[in-house]
């Protein structure tokens, strides 16, 4: 059988994502700041979909992790939230936050502050999340370790996992629809 000639265009056309042709999404999670304004944030994609099932055809399609970067305002929060199928990375580019860790559901929350360059990886299973106490915006690379991970989870009673039950069957008809 004869090897195809290999394509360097070809090659970077499916696999690198620029700077140029990202674009912050502040929208991906507008449903959680409709909740509490506290919790916005942007996202901007650069492998696969995360958890959001966003069908954004200008990433890098995920094989075995997803990578975007998240922009967040002072003052903000990325509400406690649990993936129960993989491991979440944050990885702060810019900024100073606090982690956020619930070890079990209605537990203490934990407060580990993280500078520049610092990373925190939260194994599946535990509630974790991420706020801003400073003055400046924060940035951080987030890394979930499946190519779609499931929808996570938010403490039971709260309105935003009301709302996720609502929205689950709106992700799997975006999933199905690939």
């Amino acid at each position: 059988m004869a090897k195809e000639k290999f394509s360097i265009e070809e090659f970077e056309q499916k696999y690198v994502a620029r700077l140029e042709t990202r674009k912050l999404d502040w929208n991906v999670l507008k449903f959680q700041e409709e909740i509490d304004p506290s919790y916005k944030r942007a996202q901007m994609r650069y492998i696969g979909r995360g958890a959001t099932a966003n069908a954004d055809k200008n990433t890098i399609q995920a094989d075995h992790f997803t990578l975007s970067t998240m922009v967040l305002p002072p003052g903000c929060v990325g509400p406690l939230h649990l993936h129960d199928d993989v491991e979440e990375v944050f990885f702060i580019l810019r900024g100073q936050v606090k982690a956020l860790i619930q070890p079990e559901e209605g537990g203490e929350v934990y407060e580990i502050p993280l500078n520049e360059r610092d990373c925190i990886s939260s194994p599946p299973g535990v509630y974790r999340g991420i706020k801003n106490d400073g003055d400046v915006e924060a940035l951080m690379l987030v890394m979930l370790g499946a190519p779609k991970p499931n929808l996570p989870t938010y403490p039971i009673g709260s309105e935003l996992e009301e709302l996720r039950i609502e929205r689950a069957k709106e992700r799997e008809a975006i999933l199905k629809g690939e």
